[in-house]
């Protein structure tokens, strides 16, 4: 899985779009390397504007915020909830620098 760089300013937030296959039972789950530089929640669409089809596979959406400057790794993997254990059909790292 290749690594994409992101840099964001303390206070501010960085919105992640993952493509969605919920329909097929995969959601996306995550890490983080360090929680005392950023922090990553569920996209809230009950606040947000997003557009959801019903019926259909949607995209996943998180926002990631920058608490404190340093640096953390971000790993998006999907899968299926039942499924913790091996290897994720998709996957997403980013190498987050807070300022």
């Amino acid at each position: 899985m290749e690594s994409e760089a992101k840099e964001i300013k303390a206070g501010s937030t960085l919105p992640v779009i993952l493509p969605g296959l919920g329909t097929a039972g995969f959601q996306w789950f995550y890490q983080v390397s360090d929680t005392a530089c950023v922090e990553v929640r569920p996209y809230d669409h009950a606040v947000d504007t997003f557009k959801q089809n019903v019926g259909t596979s949607n995209e996943e959406a998180f926002v990631i915020l920058g608490k404190a400057p340093g640096r953390a790794t971000v790993t998006f993997e999907q899968r299926r909830v039942w499924e913790k254990e091996g290897q994720a059909i998709n996957g997403r790292r980013l190498e987050i620098t807070v300022t």
